[in-house]
């Protein structure tokens, strides 16, 4: 009498064997399927010398050990359908140690039967063991045929090996493949999220035979989870049709769009037909403006192939309400976080050779990722410089980060740049913080008085310079960033660094293509271009003696104090004391005399010139550019080192200086004055 079965909603995996004989085998695959399976499915070992026929046929996936075993199920079950023959495969754990025996080695396989044996060695060879001699260790195996190997693997089965074996390495109980896996999965259809985490987890395990079966699992339901996640949410509404422009997909924000009424429930296939049709035609565009029932959208088109055959397109339509207030919102919040850079090349005022010259080297440079180090004195415009690398560069559509590392204290100062996690200090907010180096994404992060930054944070700087890396607050993970860093002081670093107040290291990485912003006072004419434009239509009310007061004035605190003078000026209707009463030039103001203010500049920049050349000048031996551009900063004065070549070739040109390579550097010539 035929036994009656009755099916419970878990499915049933019988893991099927001959006898108990290798119950230590059976365990272990057991283990294997309760890993991928265990909770979900009903797991039963079944060993046919105790089963009688028709006990088993409540099961939906019946799993075999070896092919041949397949048929002799006829015994027990209604259908063969659901027989699987079992693949095994070698743990990952034990690869190492397989692959590292010589190229060209023969290695005896060691199983307990011929067909395990051969079934070992043809796993072996699928993981790519190929520069190996593989010899199955099979029944009737002489010593003669055996004798000169030396190596061998075997899984688990030691009291088989040959006693003369020199290396002998036991790859354990081989465990099931990522390919039976699938089968089972397939069979079962299952669909269950934590089954699909635990075979992703499980192919960390198990070494693949069928590598790019596995990763075309895994990819599927990536792209399924995306399609779910991502597609049905996304911002954009998304149409996808067939080659007759028929839809066969459409996203939760197409229906919000399109179809947001309950009594307007047409077919979506009306967009793609009618007056619309000539639209669309189009093979493929990008970013056309197209109106439907009154609404502007931004539609985009892409066709779909698979090889070289068009199966289908899709349409990415957005609305332009959307554009505007997503546009709105991410302005707003840049201004207000002040990750925006609003200065370009364009607005730097001057005339001047020496602003000329530093202009053009900030171009070049922003050409490149180098990192850029700004040099100068208060108030030259350096961060007007830094913005306007930033915008000229390939990031330009990317933050601009900027922070000065005096206006904070130590501890504030590395939790604002790199970041914390939850917890990390007192007072920390509860979700952790982002620092400004992730912040900055692939944009520009600005160091503004980096001559003021704690060495033990300039450390820190260095690794993010060298590695493009850094390590949040509290955290033990590594983060790559993709940051371009602009760096800007007022002090002299080289000083700093013979000082042992700034690292020699960090100094050599900042300084990769330095760049000096030259003082008010060597920039001639600029002051009246700037005050022109500080006051507006007011400069025209500057009488010729207050003119000359501007051009022959020092400037110590360089633009931002003509910044303060002409607000003074445009309030008060004078100069300010400071510039009001100093010495006052003889040389007349007039339009057409553009280099009045330059000339003295320039004049007095090639006395000192002149003066260290002569100093360090004897028979054999002069001094080099960088040295004198160093003598110069010593002075306080600061000038480009473009601009210093210029007055070095005029000087030589003009017979005062000689110019050798070498040791023999900058010369005052016999013949030579110390005055222009």
């Amino acid at each position: 009498m035929q036994r009656r079965i009755v099916k419970t909603g878990m499915k049933t995996i019988y893991l099927i064997f001959n006898d108990r004989e290798k119950s230590d085998v059976s365990t272990s695959l057991l283990e294997d399927l309760n890993f991928v399976f265990g909770g979900f499915v009903r797991i039963k070992v079944c060993f046919l010398s105790e089963t009688a026929a028709g006990d088993i046929d409540d099961g939906d996936v019946f799993i075999v050990l070896y092919e041949d075993r397949v048929h002799s199920m006829s015994e027990y079950i209604s259908s063969l359908d659901k027989v699987i023959a079992m693949t095994r495969t070698v743990r990952r754990e034990f690869l190492p140690e397989v692959f590292a025996i010589p190229e060209g080695t023969e290695v005896l396989v060691i199983n307990d039967t011929d067909e395990s044996t051969l079934q070992t060695a043809n796993n072996l060879y699928a993981l790519g063991l190929n520069k190996l001699r593989l010899i199955p260790y099979l029944k009737g195996s002489g010593a003669e045929e055996t004798g000169r190997i030396r190596y061998c693997i075997t899984p688990d089965e030691m009291d088989m090996v040959p006693e003369h074996m020199e290396h002998v390495i036991n790859i354990g109980n081989r465990c099931i493949s990522i390919d039976t896996i699938m089968d089972i999965t397939n069979m079962l259809h299952m669909n269950n999220p934590q089954v699909t985490r635990n075979i992703i987890k499980y192919s960390e395990i198990a070494a693949e035979t069928n590598e790019g079966r596995n990763r075309h699992y895994v990819r599927e339901r990536l792209k399924s989870e995306i399609f779910n996640s991502v597609f049905s949410d996304a911002r954009r509404a998304i149409f996808v049709t067939d080659t007759d422009d028929k839809v066969v997909y459409v996203n939760q924000r197409a229906k919000e769009l399109f179809f947001p009424y309950e009594g307007r429930r047409r077919d979506a296939t009306w967009i793609f037909k009618g007056e619309y049709a000539k639209m669309l035609e189009p093979y493929s565009f990008k970013n056309a403006l197209l109106t439907f029932d009154g609404i502007n959208y931004i539609v985009e088109k892409r066709v779909v192939k698979i090889v070289d055959q068009v199966v289908g397109s899709y349409y990415l339509f957005e609305d332009e309400r959307d554009i505007k207030e997503t546009e709105h919102d991410l302005n707003k919040l840049l201004m207000k976080k002040g990750l925006v850079a609003k200065y370009t090349f364009s607005q730097i005022i001057g005339e001047s050779d020496a602003m000329k010259d530093t202009v053009e080297l900030a171009k070049k440079v922003a050409a490149t990722d180098f990192t850029v180090l700004i040099c100068g004195e208060s108030g030259t415009g350096k961060e007007l410089m830094a913005q306007s690398i930033h915008n000229f560069s390939g990031r330009n559509d990317q933050p601009f980060v900027a922070i000065n590392c005096a206006a904070l204290p130590e501890t504030l100062l590395e939790s604002e740049l790199f970041g914390y996690e939850k917890g990390a200090f007192t007072g920390a907010l509860d979700r952790g913080k982002l620092g400004l180096f992730e912040q900055a994404g692939r944009g520009t992060v600005f160091l503004d008085e980096i001559g003021d930054m704690p060495l033990n944070l300039q450390a820190r700087l260095l690794r993010v310079l060298q590695e493009k890396q850094i390590m949040r607050l509290g955290s033990d993970k590594v983060i790559n960033v993709d940051v371009r860093i602009i760096a800007a002081t007022n002090k002299d670093l080289a000083e700093q660094v013979r000082a042992g107040t700034f690292r020699e290291d960090l100094y050599y990485r900042l300084c990769n293509i330095p760049i000096t912003m030259p003082p008010l006072r060597e920039r001639g004419r600029d002051a009246l271009l700037l005050a022109e434009y500080m006051l507006g239509e007011k400069y025209q009310e500057l009488e010729s003696g207050q003119l000359e007061q501007i051009l022959r004035y020092n400037w110590p605190g360089n633009v931002r104090e003509l910044k303060n003078a002409a607000d003074y000026f445009a309030t008060l209707g004078r100069l300010p004391d400071t510039v009001a009463f100093c010495p006052v030039s003889r040389i007349p103001v007039e339009a057409g005399e553009k280099n009045a203010g330059r000339i003295s500049a320039d004049t007095d920049i090639r006395r000192e010139i002149l003066e260290i050349i002569a100093v360090h000048t004897a028979p054999s031996s002069g001094i080099g550019r960088l040295s004198v551009l160093r003598k110069l900063r010593e002075r306080g004065r600061s000038i480009s080192d473009d601009r210093l070549r210029h007055i070095l070739k005029e000087l030589e040109a003009s017979g005062k200086i000689s110019v050798g390579r070498g040791r023999c550097g900058c010369r005052i010539r016999e013949t030579g004055e110390m005055r222009q």
